[in-house]
């Protein structure tokens, strides 16, 4: 869970009010556009691969390097 405090992620909101029952998909956009590996393994830990899949396939701002690792990680087609 320290994922949800880290600094470098969630820089603009109040990391004591972010819930990942609630605010899972943002939360899932940030830790594809700027987690590191271990915030990789916690949310793929963390979270449904459908709710992976539904964040990568409505998300607005991914870059193109994320969606291309996505799809490599087999969860975009």
């Amino acid at each position: 869970m320290i994922t949800l405090y880290k600094k470098s992620l969630f820089w603009d909101v109040d990391r004591e009010k972010l819930s990942y029952e609630n605010d899972w998909f943002f939360i899932i956009e940030r830790i594809l556009e700027f987690g590191d590996i271990d915030d990789l393994f916690w949310m793929k830990e963390t979270f449904p691969k459908e709710k992976i899949k539904d964040t990568i396939q409505q998300s607005r701002i991914l870059s193109d390097r994320t969606r291309s690792y996505c799809k490599a990680s087999g969860y975009a087609s």
